[in-house]
C-alpha cells in the first residue's frame, strides 16, 4: 500500500522535463562574426540566427535574422544577450566563425579563449578572416533569398576537404598560443560581386598576428609543400616567364591574344612531401623540402605544343614555376618568423641533435630553406 502511494506521488514528476526548451523560442546561431568598432574600441559581435517560423512535419519553416551585440570585451558583448532576449542562446549549431581583419590583428585569442569553456559553443567550427565590413556581409546573408549560411559553410568545407586551405578550427587557433611550435595560416575571404572568394592567409606566430600574408596562389603551394593536397588544385602560368621572350618579334610587344595562347595549366593529381636536412656553411642546417607531384595538363599553349613530344622539357619548365613561387612563399613565412610548414616540429621529432643546437625563433628566419619539386606528367 505504501509503495502504491509513493508511486502516485511520483506521477506528477513524470509529466515532462523541467528544463525542456521550446523549439519555436530557440535561437540557433549559424554564423558568428566578431569585429572591433574603430570609434570607441568596443567589440561588435554579430550573429546570424535561424529561427523556426512555423513547426510541422519535416524541417518546418525557418527564417533568419541578424543580432548585433556590443561590449568592452567579447565575453561581455555575448553576455548582453540575456538582457535583450528571453530565448536562450544556442551556439552548438554554429557552422563558421568570421573575424574581421581589425579583430584578427589585435590579440584575438585574449578575446576568444573563454569559448573553450563556454556552454553551447561549437568550438570545432572553422575560423576564417573576412576582409571588408562584417556587418554588411551579415545583412546581405540575412536578406538573401538563398541559404547563404549553408553556401558559406559548404564553400569553406569543400576547400578544407580538398586541402585548398589550411584547416583551422576555433579550438586549434586558441590553443596555438600555448604551443611554442604551432604557427598557423588563417584563411582570408573577401566579397566579390556579392559572393565570397579566397583572398589569402594571415600568418600567426604563437597565436599572435605577424601582419604578413600569403596570397591565394602561395596558399596552394604551402599545401603542396606540406604534402596535404588532395589532388584537385589547379595551377596556371605563362611560358614566357621561364622559356624567354617567346611572344615578341623584332622587339614588338606581344598582344593579349598571343599572350593568352602561351598560357599553360595543369591539375595536381598526387602529392607527397618529405623534409631532408644537411649541414650548412653558416652553422645552421640547410632544409630541403622535397615535393613529388603527378600532374595532368589541360592547357599547354603554343609554346608548350612546340615542345611536344619532349615532355621532359615541359616537366622541367613546370618545375621552375613551382620552385620559383614556392621559394617566394617561404621567404614571406621566414620574414614573418612564422613556421607554418612545421619545420621546427620535424627537427625536434626526427633530428634531435640538430634541434638542440638551434635557438629556434632566432635561427629560423636565417636558415636556408629550399623547395625541390619532382614533376611527372601522367597524361602524356
Amino acid at each position: 500500500m505504501k509503495k502504491a502511494f509513493l508511486l502516485l506521488l511520483l506521477l506528477p514528476l513524470l509529466t515532462g522535463c523541467w528544463d525542456r526548451l521550446d523549439l519555436k523560442k530557440l535561437h540557433l546561431v549559424d554564423v558568428n562574426g566578431f569585429d572591433i568598432d574603430e570609434k570607441n574600441g568596443e567589440i561588435d559581435a554579430f550573429f546570424l540566427i535561424t529561427k523556426l517560423k512555423a513547426t510541422g512535419q519535416g524541417n518546418g519553416e525557418v527564417t533568419s535574422e541578424m543580432k548585433e551585440l556590443k561590449g568592452a570585451s567579447l565575453a561581455e558583448a555575448i553576455g548582453q544577450w540575456e538582457f535583450s532576449e528571453q530565448s536562450p542562446f544556442i551556439g552548438i549549431s554554429t557552422r563558421v566563425y568570421l573575424i574581421s581583419e581589425r579583430f584578427a590583428t589585435k590579440d584575438p585569442i585574449s578575446e576568444l579563449d573563454f569559448l573553450l569553456n563556454a556552454p553551447y559553443s561549437s568550438i570545432n567550427a572553422p575560423l576564417v578572416v573576412l576582409e571588408g565590413d562584417l556587418s554588411k556581409v551579415f545583412e546581405t546573408a540575412m536578406n538573401s533569398k538563398n541559404d547563404q549560411t549553408k553556401e558559406l559553410n559548404e564553400f569553406i568545407l569543400s576547400m578544407e576537404k580538398n586541402r585548398t586551405i589550411p584547416t583551422v578550427s576555433m579550438m586549434n587557433f586558441i590553443q596555438s598560443r600555448d604551443e611554442p611550435l604551432t604557427d598557423l595560416a588563417l584563411p582570408i575571404l573577401k566579397t566579390k560581386n556579392s559572393t565570397l572568394e579566397l583572398s589569402g592567409a594571415l600568418l600567426y606566430r604563437n597565436g599572435t598576428s605577424t601582419g604578413k600574408k600569403l596570397d591565394k596562389d602561395q596558399i596552394k603551394l604551402l599545401m603542396l609543400m606540406k604534402g596535404e593536397s588532395r589532388g584537385r588544385n589547379r595551377f596556371t602560368g605563362h611560358w614566357g616567364r621561364f622559356t624567354g621572350n617567346l611572344n615578341k618579334k623584332n622587339d614588338e610587344k606581344s598582344n593579349s591574344d598571343t599572350a593568352n595562347n602561351n598560357n599553360f595549366g595543369f591539375t595536381v593529381k598526387r602529392n607527397t612531401s618529405k623534409l631532408s636536412v644537411s649541414k650548412g656553411s653558416n652553422k645552421l642546417p640547410n632544409i630541403n623540402i622535397n615535393v613529388k607531384l603527378q600532374v595532368s595538363t589541360f592547357e599547354l599553349g603554343n609554346e608548350g605544343h612546340k615542345l611536344k613530344p619532349d615532355y621532359g622539357r615541359i616537366e622541367k619548365e613546370i618545375r621552375k614555376y613551382f620552385e620559383e613561387n614556392a621559394l617566394a612563399a617561404i621567404n614571406v613565412m621566414q620574414s614573418a618568423n612564422s613556421d607554418v610548414l612545421s619545420i621546427g616540429q620535424e627537427l625536434k621529432a626526427y633530428h634531435p641533435k640538430v634541434w638542440k643546437s638551434l635557438n629556434w625563433r632566432k635561427d629560423y628566419p636565417r636558415m636556408q630553406i629550399e623547395p625541390k619539386f619532382d614533376i611527372e606528367i601522367i597524361n602524356k
